[in-house]
């Protein structure tokens, strides 16, 4: 793994670890991803751009941001010249992904277009992990399912929508490995941890990966404050 990647596994884990300790609501397992966003923008956006989001520090916090259709909270805004210019969206899905996955994908389109529309660079940073466990009402396992196909095919095809208002300018779709009975996160998922997927849909994963996720990110947010700055 290069930098980036291992410090990314790093708030992955955490953020797991979290999770299991707090319960999935608990707003200190958000922290822990949306810190390391704000961060590695941080580390490579100009001094003057302004991040916002919910992160380990004490004064931190999201920002309502006036979308197109409604004003929505979102996890991290980048800021500069006083206009929202770029927003990061962070979904780490830990379980029962198949009953919720037309919910989440719904739920990530409306808020891209709310956003796209105010001329906002929009990037989304999915997360799955394979196994995919499922839990009953009592909290216990009761089967885990592998990723395959079908579970990410609608992101395959999103990811050639980018011109249209419902997909994000940049996505990034990471398949992290679950190690069951240590429950814990051990990796970001290789071409030889996915046997339920297909060579057509690993091709898409690889274009869509972390790395490829803050280098677009970052140039299109810089490209979008020089178009907007005199408005």
């Amino acid at each position: 793994m290069n930098p980036l990647e291992t410090r990314f596994l790093a708030a992955v884990q955490e953020s797991h670890r979290r999770m299991l300790e707090r319960g999935v609501r608990s707003t200190h397992r958000i922290r822990a991803l949306h810190g390391w966003v704000m961060n590695e923008l941080g580390a490579t956006l100009r001094s003057d751009y302004e991040l916002h989001g919910q992160s380990d520090d004490a004064d931190s916090k999201e920002k309502s941001v006036d979308g197109w259709y409604y004003p929505k909270k979102v996890d991290v805004s980048v800021i500069r010249g006083e206009k929202v210019v770029g927003v990061v969206s962070v979904k780490f899905v830990n379980s029962n992904y198949k009953q919720n996955a037309n919910n989440y994908f719904e739920q990530q389109m409306g808020e891209t277009a709310n956003l796209r529309r105010k001329n906002i660079v929009f990037g989304h940073i999915f997360c799955l992990t394979d196994p995919i466990p499922y839990y009953n009402k009592q909290g216990e396992a009761t089967r885990f399912d592998n990723i395959r196909d079908a579970d990410i095919a609608k992101y395959y095809k999103l990811s050639t929508d980018h011109m249209h208002a419902h997909a994000p300018d940049i996505q990034a779709l990471v398949v992290l490995g679950l190690d069951v009975e240590e429950r814990r996160i051990t990796k970001i998922c290789a071409r030889e941890d996915l046997p339920h997927v297909s060579d057509e849909h690993w091709k898409m994963l690889e274009r869509m990966d972390i790395n490829r996720f803050f280098t677009k990110f970052v140039g299109a947010v810089s490209s979008k404050y020089d178009m907007v700055r005199d408005d």
